[in-house]
């Protein structure tokens, strides 16, 4: 008889729609990714190419991350240097950005004359939602 109780109670039993289901997951991930946007730190570079004598060509907005910093990525390496100098002439590009020449010592660098390498200068370290809302 217990049996019989046990099987109609099965069988009457409401079912959830798969929504829910679906719902759950799709918040749990929703939570995931918002946990991750306010936890995590990122860090921008400045990023362009430098060539061995002529230096870097700067965007005008960019240069205060260069004369702030110390540190340089070259090709992968991290070097020290300091600007020897800013050039007086204003560059515009086809798309009218402004650029500079700016003329850096970097210690311990043994180069060849016209070499060109791939700059990374670090900018601001903030965190991910920082970074959306500023570009989005």
């Amino acid at each position: 008889m217990n049996d019989i109780l046990d099987i109609e109670i099965i069988l009457t039993r409401k079912k959830y729609p798969k929504i829910y289901n679906l719902g759950i997951i799709i918040s749990i991930i929703i939570l995931i990714f918002i946990y991750i946007i306010f936890t995590y730190n990122y860090q921008a570079y400045y990023i362009s190419k430098g060539k061995v004598l002529n230096n870097n060509l700067v965007n005008i907005e960019d240069i205060k991350y260069i004369t702030n910093n110390k540190v340089i990525i070259l090709d992968g390496q991290a070097y020290n240097y300091m600007v020897s100098s800013i050039g007086n002439d204003l560059l515009v590009d086809e798309t009218y950005n402004n650029y500079q020449y700016v003329y850096l010592k970097i210690s311990n660098l043994n180069t060849l004359n016209n070499y060109v390498y791939e700059v990374k200068i670090p900018k601001e370290n903030q965190k991910l939602v920082k970074y959306f809302k500023k570009y989005f």
